[in-house]
């Protein structure tokens, strides 16, 4: 609680704003969060800081770039990193959406109940791997197989948007959680790149772009930046997304292709907190052969139920009594 009361006070005074200016100083920022400064390494940049929590987990900054770095995982920021008189500074929006989610133990429901979402189906096959003649819809399906059986392991409820090769709209996957009462909705993809291109791989995970930022996936395209119904969930859904792309760069060995934002369908409306996770490109030589075997896919099944038992760790203590 005083932590919490720090927080508020210094955002009501606004002895983290700099003059004139919605910024944030990053140091004075984070150590409000609970986080140390840390002696920067070797390759580190001329412009980088570095910080840790108590507990080990590890965050670096680097003057421009619109990412940080925790523990090890790229966390994809709606504005780059600023400096001011030798030292970085973050937007307050980076500051509420990104840091504070993941860093901070703020109070959120623990999950008990949640829905699976396996993309594209029926008439809708996804992605292609054209050696393998394998589908995005079947890798998606046979995923959440393995992940549900993981998570029933854990003690959750677990429910699917499909549990056959059928086509579903977008909206009724987001209006299922609704109506099963789900504390998380989790949404899985697999990627590709343009046409021709079979070396592009990676994974990354995305959650809901909040309300006035930009969506890391709009490119040049016109995007909407108002507020959307699963934004309520913002704090949630930006600490799940990172939680599943670390584990599962951890598990695969994958590139990082960070913790990314969205207006995607399934994540617009939900009525509680979810992602939507890329888990490779069915496109690329490497990753695509990988993709097709079991073996690997059961290895992202198990990265993300791991994900989720941590999410879980991290907003325990704010479950109610009798839920």
């Amino acid at each position: 609680m005083r932590r919490v009361a720090a927080i508020l006070l210094l955002l009501a005074t606004g002895a983290l704003l700099r003059a004139a200016s919605t910024d944030y100083l990053l140091g004075e920022s984070v150590r409000q969060l609970g986080l140390r400064d840390v002696a920067r390494q070797g390759s580190d940049a001329r412009s980088s800081e570095r910080y840790a929590t108590r507990g080990g987990l590890a965050l670096y900054a680097e003057y421009s770039r619109d990412f940080i770095v925790v523990d090890g995982i790229k966390v994809m920021l709606d504005d780059p990193v600023g400096a001011q008189r030798g030292h970085l500074t973050i937007s307050k929006r980076d500051y509420d959406k990104v840091f504070v989610p993941i860093f901070w133990e703020g109070p959120r429901v623990a999950p008990r109940r949640i829905l699976l979402d396996p993309g594209h189906g029926g008439k809708d096959t996804g992605k292609v791997n054209g050696p393998f003649k394998y589908t995005e819809k079947s890798a998606t399906l046979d995923t959440a197989a393995r992940l549900k059986l993981l998570l029933e392991k854990q003690g959750y409820e677990v429910f699917f948007t499909r549990t056959k090769d059928v086509f579903l709209e977008l909206d009724d996957r987001a209006a299922l959680a609704s109506k099963l009462g789900a504390d998380l909705f989790i949404s899985l993809h697999y990627n590709a790149g343009p046409a021709g291109d079979t070396s592009a791989d990676g994974v990354e995970t995305y959650c809901l772009t909040p309300a006035g930022q930009r969506s890391t996936n709009a490119g040049k395209a016109k995007s909407t930046t108002a507020a959307e119904p699963g934004n309520r969930f913002d704090s949630a859904n930006a600490l799940l997304a990172w939680s599943i792309q670390r584990r599962m760069i951890r598990a695969t060995g994958a590139d990082d292709r960070g913790v990314r934002r969205a207006r995607f369908a399934v994540l617009r409306t939900l009525s509680c907190p979810g992602v939507l996770i890329e888990g490779g490109f069915m496109s690329s030589r490497r990753e695509g052969a990988l993709i097709a075997d079991g073996a690997y896919r059961q290895k992202i099944a198990e990265a993300i139920a791991a994900a989720v038992g941590d999410y879980a760790s991290r907003v325990r203590p704010a479950a109610k009594a009798g839920r």
